[in-house]
Parts: C-alpha cells; structure tokens; sequence
C-alpha cells in the first residue's frame, strides 16, 4: 500500500513537482514567520493590538487584487506570476525584518503589504496551474502534495529555529552573533530565496484562450454565481475563525504557558511531521471512504480539539493543563489540514471547469479578506480585554457551522453524481447548477 502511495507521488508530472518545491521554499519563509515573527514584535515592544493591526495588512494587498488577477489568468501562462512571487517574497520578507528592528513603523506597514500580495500570486495560480497539468487520475495526489508544503516547510523550519536558538550564538573572526528572532527570520529567507531557481525551470506551453476577452464587466454572463457562492459559504466561516486562532496560536502558547519561540516551533515541527503524513493519506481515505469522512468527520474532530486546548487557559494553575493544551493543538492541526486538498478538490468539481480560475481567486480573495477582518477582531477583542479562549470558542462556533453547510454541498454534489451517472472529475466541462 505505501509503496502504491509512493509512486501515485513520483508519477506526477514534472512541472507539478517543481510547483511543489517552489511552494514548499516561499512556504518556509512564510511558516517561519508566523511561528517566530509575532513573538520577534514583542521582544520589540510592541502590544498584541498592534501586531495584530500589522498582520492584518497582509491580507489587504491579497484581498484588493485576488479577484482582478483570477479574472485576467484565464487562458493566460502563469509561469510569470510564479517569478513574480519567488522574488517579491524574499525581498518583503527582508524588508520586514529589517524594519522591524529599526522600529520603522510605516516600512514595517508597507512591507507587510507587499509581502501578502506576493503570497497571493502563489496561492491563487498554484491550483489552475494544477488543474492544467493533471486529470481525474492524479489530480488527488497534486492537490495534496501541494497542501502537503505548508506541513513539510513547517517541520524544516521549526527544526531550524530550534537549532539555531539551542546553539545560541556564532563566532566568526572574534565578532558574536547572536542566533536570535532577527537572525534566524534572515537565515530562513535566504534559503527560501531558492524558489527563485524553481520558478524559472517550469516550463509551460501557451494557454492562452481561444474563446473571448472576460473582463470585469462581464462576470455575470461568464460565470454561475450560484453554485459559487454555495461554494464559498463554507470557506468564509472557516477563514473567519481560522483568522482569529491560527495567526495568535503562539501569543497563546507564550502568554498562558511561558512558550518561547524555539518552544512553539519545535511543537510545530512535531505537529506538522503528523500533517505531512496525513496530507499524503488524504486521496486514498477520500477514494475509499468519500468526501464525508475526509471533510465533515475530520473537521469535527478538530473543533472538539480547539475547544480542549482553549478551555486549558481556564485550568492553567493545574500542571497538567500545559499537557492537555500541546496535545490538543499537536492532534488539531493534522485533522484540519487533512481536510484541505480534499475541501479543494470538492470545491473544484463543484463548480466545474468554466468557474475553476475565478473560484481558485475568490477563495484567496475571501482568504485574505476573511483574516483581515479577524485580526483586528481579534485586535478589538484583546483591547477589550477577551480571554485567548473567548476568542478561541468563538472560532470553533464559526468552525461548526462551516462544517455543516460543507455538509450540504456534499449531499448536493453526491446527488448530481448520481443524476450524471459518473464522478464529475475536475477538468470535466460539465458544470452544476
């Protein structure tokens, strides 16, 4: 079985797997800095509002040119946009860094804008540029080895940040550097800034499209609105509380149990070594079980997780409590990602082919626009003095209702298989409505 698993990977096409490793460099840049970057801020001096103010704006970029840019790829090549984010990455990533530690508040506003548009060139191109390059058969496989960098980067760059801090500090010609937040942030861009050499070998045949110019004015002839936003329903509740949870994750961590930085990314190494696994198993449970087990079951297993780990603020003078809030956030993290490529790939066929670029810039759209909103609820909510578990509980009630409409594009999409008499397979040209 692992061996069939195996080579369902490696057959991939190759411009798959360079989409892979260019994913997996940008993503550990971007992982590094959520496990270290907001504990680096407070070291600075900077309040939780504040850096909750700053991370918003990651998303405003990403949210103004999303949809724009899902618009004008159709037909379109999208090797230069991958260039485009393989260097527009590092050079933010840098400028972050740097601002940062001067205490340059409006380069510190103006990087963490370019580096989220950046970001958002990734994510919305990586899963058209799938869908171009794969079909009913292995389409499975990309999809989750494309989710499966975000865990991958995550265990290279915990381990990193870990080692770095348990050695501390380097001599080079008499001079000690220091092995911090900042140095470290910079070690891992510079590494990250190979994605550049993945980015230019894709090599990609001309999609440009016969059919005519869509443009902004003509999104309701083109495009079957209905079905789009049944299937973004799910996705906003999800983002809005994944927004107001994910990005705080380690001020929780160091705030209630003392967690440093090396602390938080040495729990997420471990953590995402059990998501890289289940990431991978993910075609094979979907094939066998279906979309029920691999997106309903698995996400409410992850809410009753967050629910556990949130409670442990409530209980922190118990020793135990520390214990119960790491395996609550280790097992977490695996089922809800474990949910991702198979969400995706239900949201793909749901909507068929002719919505797939739009869907794919919508979803990154209300992505990014959905975590805009949570941070500063969350910077709202800090500022009015709400417990990490209020806002945690919170999430986990947008979670189960996204869960349950995920339950109703499930039935709807299983009740059209049966009607075509066939599994609609994500480049079918048939669309459901």
């Amino acid at each position: 079985m692992l061996k069939n698993i195996f080579r369902s990977y490696t057959s991939l096409p190759k411009n798959i797997h360079l989409l892979f490793l260019l994913e997996f460099n940008l993503s550990l840049i971007h992982v590094a800095f959520i496990l270290v970057l907001n504990i680096y801020l407070r070291k600075q001096g900077f309040t939780d509002p504040e850096i909750a103010s700053y991370n918003s704006l990651r998303f405003v970029g990403a949210l103004a040119f999303a949809l724009p840019l899902g618009i004008y790829i159709r037909g379109k090549k999208l090797k230069p946009f991958f260039k485009l984010a393989a260097l527009m990455v590092p050079i933010t990533s840098v400028m972050i860094i740097e601002s940062i530690h001067f205490s340059i508040v409006p380069m510190i506003q103006l990087s963490f804008l370019a580096w989220g548009i950046g970001m958002m060139l990734m994510r919305v191109c990586s899963l058209p540029f799938i869908i171009r390059h794969t079909n009913q058969n292995n389409s499975s496989e990309a999809l989750s080895l494309s989710a499966s960098t975000w865990s991958l980067s995550t265990i290279f760059s915990g381990l990193i940040i870990s080692t770095l801090d348990w050695i501390s500090f380097i001599n080079v010609n008499e001079t000690i550097i220091s092995l911090d937040e900042r140095n470290t942030l910079w070690l891992i861009t510079i590494i990250g800034i190979s994605s550049v050499y993945f980015a230019w070998k894709i090599d990609e045949n001309d999609q440009d499209s016969p059919d005519p110019k869509k443009d902004i004015f003509s999104l309701s002839k083109f495009y079957d609105w209905k079905i789009i936003f049944k299937a973004i329903s799910p996705l906003v509740l999800i983002s809005v509380g994944a927004g107001l949870t994910i990005p705080f994750v380690n001020l929780f961590f160091n705030s209630i149990f003392g967690f440093d930085s090396s602390d938080y990314s040495m729990m997420g190494s471990i953590t995402a070594m059990l998501v890289f696994i289940f990431s991978l198993l993910v075609p094979t449970l979907r094939k066998k079980y279906g979309y029920w087990m691999t997106i309903v079951v698995v996400q409410s297993l992850a809410i009753a997780c967050l629910v556990i780990m949130s409670i442990t603020e409530i209980y922190v003078s118990y020793e135990y409590a520390v214990y119960i809030a790491v395996s609550a956030y280790v097992l977490r993290q695996p089922l809800m990602h474990m949910a991702h490529p198979a969400s995706n790939e239900l949201m793909m066929n749901y909507v068929g082919k002719n919505n797939q670029e739009l869907i794919s810039a919508l979803s990154s759209s209300l992505w990014s626009a959905s975590w805009f909103i949570s941070a500063k609820l969350f910077e709202w909510l800090r500022l009015l003095n709400f417990k990490y578990y209020e806002i945690f509980l919170i999430t986990a009630i947008l979670y189960i209702i996204g869960v349950v409409l995920y339950g109703f594009i499930i039935k709807e999409y299983e009740h059209k298989q049966k009607s075509f008499g066939k599994v609609l397979p994500i480049a079918d040209e048939l669309s459901i409505d």
